[in-house]
């Protein structure tokens, strides 16, 4: 039997758009950070990189306390929802909506309400943390809904949908008595899909970088007397606004896992006593304990999230102190503040975007390779996640090595650019292994691990939080007198991935 019927092609798109989106508002804000620090807050410049790291820690402190939370109140609004007589949407659709509500709240409280790192700047970093945690955990949420259900790729064929459909009744009525064939078959789409989410991040970031952080650029060449401050703020505005068109458009399409059940019958029996909070964590621990594969996924987790900090913190902060150091940006950063972009750091901003969106789209191009990877009998998911850590480790310590030198170094180079590249193809290679691992658990409707999903989601979540808290701090404070130290950090946390993935494979 099918775990999740009635999976459509709207369904699919709507949950790779909620990743699109997401990490798209995600790297606007962390790659603008040091130019909002000091053209809107008025930072020195030689106190940034721990101003990034403590805002950093806030951020993950406070993912870290609401991502378990948050996974278990996914499967309980699971559990409700399932048992509702009229309209109760599932989990994932209602956290989706109220974490893109909350991220367009967060970035217009950037645009509009903050002077200060203390209290407003905290305030608003700490509810854009608690929306990205909401949006992306349920990202992973509805992955696995859609490893676990009836949609294959004919399903896009849109025009051969009614023959599709004869087809696949068919073919359900002869799978009846064969239900060992089911499991394999499913298997075969998990590479793919996380695949897919991974080019669907990856569109977002390259957008991002490509759009949304020129935005600040594009507004002052409309309005040549609208200063730095303000064209970094009136893009916050502008961005807010996109987040509740993303918050209505996700709701709207994506795919309702308990109005599918009911509308099937499907009903678990367990459903019959509500666990609490605690119970819910109790069981996905548990699920943990005894699942090697999800330990494996926690670590990698832990690693991608903490090149996805590298990639849109420090790689932007690199750029923006050789830019500062070399006179190309204002020293003092409040008279900067107050005049216009084109007359200060403009290649800053424009560089910046290449850079990175060079690493961004290197990882875009690379994901279905990662999907195809992880799909392969020959490698698999742990040969996968080894390959993408020595990808990390080339590319981090790389980058250290190349700053030694008496004259310092220049991230305009074209080494740079590879090592970058590097970084993004061990950044996308993680992300897609990882939540392979976790979305290839609870494949029957008989398994204990899919009511856990959140729980194991959330898990997750916290463990990739504690990466990030760990690189965004140490990082962040080391950066301010070597400001390559981030990437040592986490050249060494790809060793352990490295590690992880061997002792994995032979055990």
């Amino acid at each position: 039997m099918v775990l999740n019927p009635g999976f459509k092609v709207r369904n699919l798109l709507a949950y790779n758009f909620a990743g699109f989106a997401c990490i798209s508002l995600v790297v606007f804000l962390l790659a603008s950070q040091p130019f909002y620090l000091s053209d809107v807050i008025g930072v020195d410049l030689k106190k940034i990189g721990s101003v990034v790291g403590t805002l950093g820690v806030l951020d993950e402190l406070t993912s870290i306390l609401v991502a378990v939370f948050l996974g278990t109140f996914n499967d309980k609004l699971n559990f409700w929802a399932r048992l509702a007589k009229g309209f109760f949407p599932s989990g994932p659709r209602i956290l989706e909506l109220g974490g893109f509500v909350l991220l367009a709240i967060s970035l217009f409280g950037y645009g509009k309400l903050s002077k200060h790192v203390f209290p407003e700047l905290w305030f608003w970093r700490a509810i854009f943390a608690v929306a990205v945690t909401a949006c992306m955990s349920t990202v992973t949420v509805m992955l696995h809904e859609a490893n676990n259900s009836d949609f294959a790729w004919t399903d896009l064929a849109f025009w051969k949908m009614y023959q599709k459909k004869k087809d696949h009744d068919e073919a359900e009525l002869g799978l009846l008595t064969e239900e060992p064939v089911f499991v394999p078959q499913q298997k075969k789409k998990h590479g793919k899909l996380s695949a897919l989410i991974g080019v669907s991040t990856g569109l977002g970031a390259v957008f991002s970088v490509s759009v949304f952080l020129t935005l600040p650029v594009k507004l002052s060449d409309h309005n040549p007397d609208l200063s730095r401050a303000g064209s970094v703020k009136l893009s916050y505005v502008i961005l807010s606004v996109f987040a509740l068109a993303a918050a209505v458009i996700v709701f709207t399409f994506a795919y309702d896992s308990a109005k599918s059940r009911r509308e099937n019958g499907d009903i678990d029996a367990e459903l019959s006593r509500d666990l609490s909070y605690p119970e819910l964590l109790k069981e996905g621990l548990q699920a943990s304990k005894n699942n090697r594969r999800v330990q494996l996924a926690y670590v990698s987790s832990f690693v991608s999230r903490s090149t996805t900090v590298a990639n849109s913190v420090f790689i932007p902060l690199m750029v923006f102190k050789y830019y500062s150091e070399h006179g190309k940006c204002s020293g003092s950063a409040l008279d900067a503040a107050n005049s216009p972009l084109k007359d200060d750091c403009y290649d800053g901003y424009v560089f910046l975007a290449i850079l990175t969106g060079v690493a961004q789209t290197v990882a875009l191009v690379s994901s279905p390779i990662w999907g195809v990877l992880v799909d392969s009998k020959r490698l698999g998911c742990l040969m996968t996640l080894l390959i993408a850590a020595v990808s990390g480790m080339v590319g981090a310590f790389g980058l250290c090595i190349a700053s030694v030198g008496a004259d310092g170094y220049d991230p305009r180079n074209a080494l740079c650019f590879i090592l970058v590249s590097f970084i993004g193809l061990s950044q996308i290679g993680t992300i897609i292994a990882s939540m392979s691992l976790i979305s290839s658990i609870g494949l029957t409707p008989e398994s204990t691990e899919h009511k856990v999903i959140g729980s194991i989601s959330g898990c997750a979540s916290v463990c990739g939080g504690v990466g990030i808290l760990l690189i965004t701090k140490v990082g962040g404070s080391w950066s301010d007198l070597w400001t390559f130290a981030p990437f040592f950090i986490l050249g060494a946390l790809n060793v352990v991935l490295a590690g992880s993935s061997i002792a994995a494979t032979r055990g």
